[in-house]
Protein backbone atom coordinates (compact mmCIF):
# COMPACT_ATOMS: atom_id res chain seq x y z
CA UNK A 1 0.00 0.00 0.00
CA UNK A 2 1.25 3.46 -0.84
CA UNK A 3 1.22 6.22 1.64
CA UNK A 4 1.06 9.50 0.96
CA UNK A 5 1.02 11.83 4.66
CA UNK A 6 0.24 15.63 4.81
CA UNK A 7 3.63 15.98 6.01
CA UNK A 8 5.10 14.91 2.75
CA UNK A 9 2.74 17.28 0.69
CA UNK A 10 3.52 20.00 2.91
CA UNK A 11 7.82 19.00 2.84
CA UNK A 12 7.20 19.09 -0.92
CA UNK A 13 5.27 21.73 -1.49
CA UNK A 14 7.09 24.04 0.94
CA UNK A 15 10.82 22.84 -0.07
CA UNK A 16 10.22 21.81 -3.67
CA UNK A 17 7.06 24.44 -4.56
CA UNK A 18 8.96 27.32 -4.66
CA UNK A 19 9.58 28.89 -8.30
CA UNK A 20 12.50 30.80 -8.12
CA UNK A 21 14.78 28.61 -6.11
CA UNK A 22 13.54 25.69 -7.96
CA UNK A 23 14.57 27.08 -11.17
CA UNK A 24 17.89 28.41 -9.67
CA UNK A 25 18.71 24.79 -9.26
CA UNK A 26 18.01 23.52 -12.92
CA UNK A 27 14.45 22.11 -11.45
CA UNK A 28 10.79 22.55 -11.68
CA UNK A 29 8.91 23.72 -8.82
CA UNK A 30 5.90 20.71 -7.75
CA UNK A 31 2.38 21.86 -8.08
CA UNK A 32 -0.50 20.27 -6.57
CA UNK A 33 -1.07 18.45 -10.05
CA UNK A 34 2.58 16.61 -9.51
CA UNK A 35 1.00 15.31 -6.21
CA UNK A 36 -1.69 14.01 -7.74
CA UNK A 37 0.69 12.22 -10.05
CA UNK A 38 2.02 9.75 -7.97
CA UNK A 39 -0.04 7.04 -8.88
CA UNK A 40 0.94 6.83 -12.61
CA UNK A 41 4.60 7.33 -11.30
CA UNK A 42 4.73 4.06 -9.58
CA UNK A 43 2.17 2.15 -11.24
CA UNK A 44 4.58 3.27 -14.83
CA UNK A 45 7.89 4.65 -13.98
CA UNK A 46 10.88 4.79 -16.79
CA UNK A 47 13.12 3.42 -13.88
CA UNK A 48 12.90 2.60 -10.57
CA UNK A 49 15.76 1.83 -8.13
CA UNK A 50 14.81 -0.52 -4.98
CA UNK A 51 16.48 -0.91 -1.66
CA UNK A 52 18.15 2.11 -1.08
CA UNK A 53 19.74 2.36 2.58
CA UNK A 54 19.49 6.35 3.61
CA UNK A 55 20.20 6.94 7.53
CA UNK A 56 18.53 3.55 8.56
CA UNK A 57 15.52 3.17 6.03
CA UNK A 58 15.11 1.63 3.12
CA UNK A 59 13.53 3.51 0.29
CA UNK A 60 12.31 3.23 -3.44
CA UNK A 61 13.35 5.93 -6.12
CA UNK A 62 11.18 6.28 -9.17
CA UNK A 63 11.82 8.31 -12.08
CA UNK A 64 9.16 9.46 -14.14
CA UNK A 65 9.34 11.13 -18.09
CA UNK A 66 6.14 13.73 -18.60
CA UNK A 67 6.35 16.33 -20.87
CA UNK A 68 9.94 18.41 -21.01
CA UNK A 69 10.49 17.15 -18.06
CA UNK A 70 10.97 14.48 -15.63
CA UNK A 71 9.80 13.44 -11.70
CA UNK A 72 12.01 12.06 -9.39
CA UNK A 73 9.64 10.56 -5.98
CA UNK A 74 10.87 8.51 -3.34
CA UNK A 75 8.90 6.48 -0.52
CA UNK A 76 9.91 4.90 2.75
CA UNK A 77 9.34 1.27 2.79
CA UNK A 78 7.75 0.70 6.18
CA UNK A 79 7.95 -2.96 7.14
CA UNK A 80 6.84 -3.28 10.66
CA UNK A 81 4.53 -5.32 12.94
CA UNK A 82 1.96 -2.02 12.39
CA UNK A 83 2.80 -0.77 9.65
CA UNK A 84 3.47 -2.57 6.41
CA UNK A 85 3.57 0.18 3.21
CA UNK A 86 5.73 2.13 1.02
CA UNK A 87 5.51 5.83 2.60
CA UNK A 88 6.06 9.09 0.20
CA UNK A 89 9.29 10.74 1.59
CA UNK A 90 9.65 13.51 -1.11
CA UNK A 91 9.63 14.30 -4.63
CA UNK A 92 10.96 16.87 -7.70
CA UNK A 93 10.99 18.11 -10.97
CA UNK A 94 13.87 18.03 -13.03
CA UNK A 95 13.88 20.04 -16.55
CA UNK A 96 14.04 17.90 -19.61
CA UNK A 97 14.23 14.16 -19.89
CA UNK A 98 16.60 12.12 -17.07
CA UNK A 99 18.40 9.33 -18.48
CA UNK A 100 19.07 5.85 -16.70
CA UNK A 101 22.99 6.92 -15.39
CA UNK A 102 21.21 10.75 -14.20
CA UNK A 103 18.88 9.08 -12.38
CA UNK A 104 21.38 6.69 -10.25
CA UNK A 105 23.35 10.01 -9.59
CA UNK A 106 20.90 11.92 -8.47
CA UNK A 107 19.99 8.73 -6.49
CA UNK A 108 23.22 8.31 -4.99
CA UNK A 109 24.41 11.43 -4.80
CA UNK A 110 23.92 11.58 -0.74
CA UNK A 111 27.12 10.54 1.89
CA UNK A 112 24.40 8.75 3.77
CA UNK A 113 23.33 6.86 0.61
CA UNK A 114 24.27 3.01 0.64
CA UNK A 115 23.06 1.64 -2.86
CA UNK A 116 25.32 -1.98 -2.25
CA UNK A 117 22.08 -4.08 -2.28
CA UNK A 118 19.65 -2.05 -4.56
CA UNK A 119 19.03 -2.86 -7.93
CA UNK A 120 17.72 -0.37 -10.55
CA UNK A 121 15.26 -1.40 -12.69
CA UNK A 122 13.84 -0.94 -16.10
CA UNK A 123 10.33 -0.36 -17.06
CA UNK A 124 9.51 -1.61 -13.79
CA UNK A 125 5.69 -1.75 -14.57
CA UNK A 126 4.23 -1.05 -10.57
CA UNK A 127 6.28 -4.08 -9.38
CA UNK A 128 9.92 -3.14 -9.57
CA UNK A 129 11.64 -5.93 -8.35
CA UNK A 130 9.22 -8.30 -9.94
CA UNK A 131 7.75 -7.43 -13.47
CA UNK A 132 10.78 -5.37 -14.56
CA UNK A 133 11.45 -5.33 -18.03
CA UNK A 134 15.28 -5.31 -17.38
CA UNK A 135 17.50 -5.09 -14.71
CA UNK A 136 20.53 -2.52 -14.99
CA UNK A 137 22.68 -2.83 -12.44
CA UNK A 138 23.31 -4.32 -8.85
CA UNK A 139 25.43 -2.71 -6.59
Amino acid sequence: MHETTNYFVNHTVNRHGNEKAERDQGQLPITEADISSISDIVTSPNYAIIGIRRHGETLIAYCKHFDGWTTIYLEEVLDSRKNKALRSTTMYKKQGIVNRETFIKIVSNNAHTDMTKSKAVVGAGGNPGEEAEQVIARW
